[in-house]
């Protein structure tokens, strides 16, 4: 009876693989253009894929809720900012970088700040904070 339910499990397993192999969908490009380049090596085709992007693919909002003099003080206010469930990263800010610019974000779209705001304003315990593109 266990040989039966062996065989009956690598069967199982073969045809699962065999589906997965033949029907699973391939990935797509989302829009961005890609370059093949195939080159014969010792008998064998390779085919390497290069995508392109552009900086739009990747155009992200943040939330600058404070600029700082002390960059332990960034850092602490960054940790609670991170602690209270929002992705959140420190910059030196101004033209000698003695300053720390606590940032909240990034974000997808600028709605998904404006959404949150009450509750961004008041993990970061900011009242005027700024909503900018962010720079790569």
């Amino acid at each position: 009876m266990t040989i039966k339910r062996i065989l009956g499990l690598v069967f199982l397993i073969a045809l699962l693989s065999f589906f997965i192999i033949n029907y699973y969908p391939q990935t797509s490009n989302f829009g961005s253009s890609e370059t093949i380049i195939k080159s014969n090596a010792s008998d064998q085709n390779k085919e390497i894929n290069f995508k392109e992007f552009n900086e739009s693919d990747f155009d992200f909002f943040v939330y600058r809720a404070h600029v700082l003099s002390s960059q332990e003080n960034a850092n602490k206010l960054k940790e609670k900012i991170v602690n209270g469930g929002f992705p959140a990263f420190v910059e030196s800010f101004g033209d000698k970088g003695n300053s720390y610019a606590i940032y909240v974000g990034p974000f997808l779209s600028e709605d998904d700040i404006v959404n949150n705001m009450d509750l961004i304003k008041i993990i970061s315990e900011s009242n005027n904070g700024e909503i900018s593109r962010w720079k790569l």
